[in-house]
């Protein structure tokens, strides 16, 4: 599946990229808490237009949490950190939302074995989908992430696995062929929302979707 992120301030022009991206994408990835004026007429307008599940890429404000709650979106992606308080509370409201919970390290890619343990971490919390971002200072980084994305498909689990920056745009790209639950692709280069994220349209020319 191809996600594009939609990190925006105002409801037009969520809504606006939202209809844009729905020509193309299978499923958006929505930053609620950086909504200016978030309330339920807000969301309402979001929810009833939208035609794709949505992500709903949470920041860790629990009053927003219970706020985007209300209207059953199909995902929500929160930071391995998150309280375990938290996602249980999620699970008894939204039952049918299912939980990313991710693991992002802006300056390296940790060594398989740690990995593996944050993986573990995730599971126990609750993880329906487990998320590794890390930052691939070179391509052996990003073989790294690869092989890892591999064997949690051999175990049947749903992950997605990338790494960020110039090294690690070849995962945005393989990790696809390798059982990537999905991959992000923002509509133009100035709405990438990490370093190395390749556009819609660049994802699309790889026959990927």
């Amino acid at each position: 599946m191809i996600c594009v992120p939609i990190r925006q301030k105002r409801i037009d022009t969520i809504l606006k990229k939202i209809k844009e991206s729905e020509k193309d994408a299978d499923l958006t990835e929505i930053w609620f808490d950086e909504i200016n004026g978030l309330n339920e007429k807000n969301l309402q307008k979001i929810f009833s237009k939208k035609k794709r599940p949505v992500i709903y890429k949470s920041l860790g404000n629990q009053k927003k949490i219970n706020q985007v709650l209300e209207f059953k979106p199909e995902y929500i992606d929160l930071d391995l950190k998150s309280p375990s308080t938290i996602i249980e509370m999620i699970k008894s409201k939204s039952p049918t939302t299912k939980i990313i919970i991710s693991f992002h390290d802006f300056k390296k890619t940790p060594e398989e074995k740690e990995l593996k343990k944050i993986i573990k971490e995730m599971q126990k919390k609750g993880a329906d989908i487990c998320k590794i971002a890390t930052y691939a200072k070179n391509f052996t980084d990003s073989l790294r992430i690869l092989s890892l994305l591999s064997q949690l498909k051999e175990q049947k689990i749903d992950a997605i696995c990338l790494a960020m920056g110039e090294e690690g745009k070849f995962t945005r790209v393989a990790g696809h062929l390798l059982g990537n639950y999905l991959m992000y692709a923002p509509l133009d280069q100035k709405s990438k929302t990490a370093s190395g994220q390749i556009t819609l349209k660049e994802l699309k020319k790889c026959h990927l979707k």
